[in-house]
């Protein structure tokens, strides 16, 4: 179950190939060419607005838009559901993607999600299939 009273605590990622393979199903929000369109549709709301974390989040956006202009086959890149900073799953996905949105920025630009964001928010695993993804190989990169 999601807490109500943290959302900023709550992450999504896009998850580029080969990297988007080793993500379960239940735990993606988008696939294919819907992240580009959904991206876009984030940055002209995103434009409409000029708070100083607003001007952060779109400069680091702009990282994200260049790596989906480079991308030529959308169909193994993936937006996962919002995941909690605290589950040990959080750890595996950011080091597979880069950070797309929290889940309080998601429902400021999105209110229709604001009533019930529990379809786009990861189920939380039990403690004995956490230990499961703990199982999966991560690249640090070093």
């Amino acid at each position: 179950m999601w807490e109500e009273n943290n959302p900023e605590r709550y992450q999504n990622f896009i998850i580029f190939e080969p990297a988007s393979q080793r993500i379960k199903e239940s735990d993606i929000y988008l696939r294919g060419h819907e992240i580009y369109d959904f991206f876009l549709k984030v940055e002209e709301k995103l434009d409409e607005m000029d708070e100083l974390e607003v001007l952060i989040l779109k400069n680091r956006l702009s990282k994200i838009r260049r790596m989906l202009d480079l991308v030529s086959d959308f169909n193994n890149i993936i937006m996962t559901k919002f995941f909690d900073r605290i589950w040990r799953r959080y750890s595996y996905l950011s080091n597979l993607g880069e950070t797309f949105l929290d889940l309080k920025t998601f429902m400021n630009i999105f209110q229709e999600y604001k009533e019930d964001p529990t379809s786009i928010v990861a189920t939380r695993l039990d403690e004995e299939n956490d230990e499961e993804d703990e199982e999966l190989p991560v690249e640090a990169g070093f």
